[in-house]
């Protein structure tokens, strides 16, 4: 079962949720599929020749561009539905265990959830336990735990996922509400590989196009300013800080886009600290119950407390025998 917040009130497994878009049109996909980021070609990282997969679902490659279907690939014909999933409602029935959809939107719409602008680079691509396995594309916040002692020190990268993730955990309180792995977007499922050194293969190609991607550093997603049909938004922001969050009914419908109402620079004090004060903590999705990042200073006085009481008494008996 899903690590809803409440199970016994949770009834309808729903689909909708708060996330990322990052769909994109290619050549090599669905005619009908809608752009909204330029910022990485995600057919990089997909085997659309099928050199080193066997088999998939019936769904295909869901990112870069999506399927175009018979007769070029001979899966189920679907547009890109590349997404990462922030918080997800489930329904917007609250007899169901949802919440209704006008309360999501009128709190971020009113600035009571802060959405930055988005800057996000892939971490890894990987196989998750599933057997036969799905393939996700990882954007983790790195390091895992920002420095709360030196203000000098940068933000992680990725730090937006959870900034605004934790914002609308400790926001929305629903029965439903959980995140199913953060932070990934599914880009395979029942993925067989031809031979085990065919998945070396894979995964070296992967890692070659996720380092280069690292190299280059973190990218804005909605770099054109687009809205949930791809036209241009009718009111953006200035500066092309446009890149914000979307509301997806499901991953293939779009309903909603919400561009940045707090935006850079992010390294001044005042941001800064409201930024850390909500990547201090992270969701437990097994106690479903929040817990504290450890800070480099807190890590370190923990080591001491840990140190073995025998050193001092080693010390002492040392003495002992020099003294005779």
């Amino acid at each position: 079962m899903p690590p809803v917040l409440d199970p016994s009130k949770s009834l309808v497994d729903g689909l909708a949720f708060i996330g990322l878009s990052l769909s994109r049109k290619s050549e090599q996909g669905h005619p009908d599929t809608i752009t909204h980021q330029t910022a990485f070609d995600l057919n990089q990282v997909q085997d659309r020749e099928y050199k080193y997969i066997q088999s998939t679902n019936d769904d295909g490659w869901l990112v870069g561009g999506g399927e175009p279907g018979p007769p070029v690939s001979y899966k189920l014909a679907a547009k890109d539905t590349a997404h990462v999933e922030i918080m997800r409602i489930g329904t917007y029935c609250p007899e169901w265990g949802g919440i209704k959809a006008e309360e999501i939107i009128s709190a971020i719409e009113s600035g009571r959830i802060l959405i930055p602008h988005i800057e996000v680079v892939p971490t890894a691509v990987v196989a998750n336990p599933d057997t036969p396995p799905e393939l996700e594309i990882r954007f983790d916040m790195d390091p895992p735990v920002p420095d709360f002692d030196d203000p000098d020190v940068p933000l992680p990268v990725n730090w937006q996922l959870r900034f605004i993730h934790n914002q609308l955990f400790k926001f929305f309180q629903f029965p439903s509400r959980f995140c199913p792995g953060a932070f990934h977007s599914t880009i395979l499922r029942k993925a067989e590989f031809r031979s085990r050194q065919h998945r070396e293969a894979y995964f070296q190609m992967c890692n070659e196009v996720v380092a280069k991607w690292r190299r280059q550093g973190p990218k804005a997603l909605n770099n054109g300013g687009w809205d949930v049909n791809g036209e241009p938004l009718e009111y953006p922001n200035g500066g092309g800080l446009n890149s914000g969050v979307y509301l997806f009914t499901d991953r293939q419908n779009i309903t909603h886009f919400f561009k940045p109402n707090f935006l850079p620079p992010y390294d001044t004090p005042d941001k800064k600290k409201i930024i850390l004060s909500y990547l201090q903590q992270e969701w437990d999705e097994n106690t479903l119950s929040w817990k504290y990042a450890e800070s480099n200073v807190e890590k370190a006085l923990s080591l001491l407390r840990n140190l073995k009481p025998e050193t001092a008494g080693d010390d002492d008996d040392e003495n002992d025998d020099n003294e005779d």
